[in-house]
């Protein structure tokens, strides 16, 4: 339970893990800020179920927050409070060519990034009450996009005090893909700051998380369309039948979106969980194994052929020093048969539940709209 005094500010307070996070924080009895970036969507959060049945004290609040690029942004929302947890970042789209044009990688997932961590650090130092920064960033800023994608072999295992050796220049692109932006971006977020700490000596400690791809219960989503536009989507492709990966393979790193969620909160919270370090949270994974997980959790899937065992997502395999986060954590990090059993059990639960005035024919067209994000091999 936390003290009386103490509110815990939270960015990205609305998307996979952030929900999961803000969940976990209200479980845990602590008085929770979030910030969003209208009014709507903390409007939503605050009717979520989950969120509805936790927050009957009314400890959860919002501030909003256009736009985390802009100076100062974080200042008033920040004022007062005990710990931050940085969540809100861009994300990649996940398909292959992208929304956006090549040309405006930088300014859409780079600047955003290093601009929005930079300015919840400012924020932090001007409260004077802050005592710990918990910031999102992922195992994609400890090693070169290369090796992450597979196009080059590493020779040791990714460790939390690994580092891009040349950050500078990697922030500066050109990128071949969205997902190769993101990935600059965690390493330029990383690197910003790493030098911003120095330079400043706050008088709070960061902490620094690094998930693999999250997975799990999407409590945002309302549709199977929804899923396929979540970080379930990779998964979720293999398993509707599409073998994408040949050219780009996806890293064998998984986490649970409710493990990254606990992560979060002891990092934030817990003395145990040492300031001004950074954690790997991730198990190794083979992507293909989702066929087996998901068969053994709903086989009815694939006997009424929503599910195909013709998928196939080619993984790049890396080693990950994750003995730090064992020792410190001390909590296993869910199974990725689990983990698979319970996106596969929710997609099917949607689609049970899909509007009955939706004809097959339009959410036939809808589902292969968002499923043709990934390439067939």
């Amino acid at each position: 339970m936390s003290s009386s005094d103490e509110v815990v500010f939270v960015t990205g307070a609305n998307g996979f893990v952030g929900l999961a996070t803000l969940i976990r924080l209200l479980k845990d009895g602590h008085v929770v800020r979030g910030a969003v970036r209208t009014e709507a969507k903390a409007e939503a959060v605050l009717a979520h179920p989950e969120i509805r049945a936790l927050n009957r004290g009314g400890q959860l609040s919002f501030r909003i927050v256009p736009d985390i690029t802009v100076a100062d942004a974080y200042d008033d929302a920040v004022a007062g409070a005990t710990q931050a947890i940085h969540i809100a970042s861009p994300l990649a789209s996940g398909k292959e060519t992208g929304d956006i044009p090549t040309d405006q990688h930088e300014a859409q997932f780079v600047r955003p990034a290093v601009d929005g961590t930079i300015n919840l650090l400012r924020a932090a130092d001007k409260s004077g009450t802050v005592r710990r920064v918990v910031i999102t960033s992922s195992f994609v800023a400890l090693a070169p996009v290369e090796e992450i994608k597979g196009a080059r072999t590493r020779r040791e295992p990714i460790a939390a005090g690994s580092r891009d050796p040349d950050p500078v220049a990697v922030a500066k692109g050109p990128f071949n893909s969205e997902f190769e932006a993101y990935a600059a971006s965690k390493v330029a977020a990383l690197h910003a700051t790493e030098d911003w700490m120095r330079y400043n000596s706050p008088p709070f400690e960061v902490v620094h998380l690094y998930p693999g791809f999250i997975l799990g219960r999407d409590r945002g989503a309302t549709s199977r369309g929804d899923m396929l536009s979540g970080t379930n989507k990779g998964v979720l492709a293999l398993l509707l039948g599409r073998q994408f990966g040949e050219r780009n393979p996806f890293a064998g790193a998984v986490a649970h979106v409710d493990d990254v969620a606990r992560a979060h909160v002891m990092a934030a919270m817990d003395e145990r969980v040492y300031g001004e370090e950074g954690y790997i949270i991730s198990k190794p994974i083979k992507w293909n194994d989702a066929i087996a997980a998901a068969k053994k959790a709903v086989p009815e899937a694939f006997e009424r052929r929503v599910f195909l065992e013709s998928g196939s997502l080619d993984t790049t395999e890396l080693e990950m020093d994750t003995l730090l986060t064992e020792r410190v954590f001390e909590f296993e990090l869910r199974d990725f048969q689990d983990i698979v059993g319970e996106v596969a059990a929710q997609y099917m639960e949607l689609k049970g539940r899909e509007k009955k005035d939706s004809t097959p024919k339009t959410r036939a067209v809808k589902l292969a709209t968002r499923l043709s994000v990934f390439q067939t091999a």
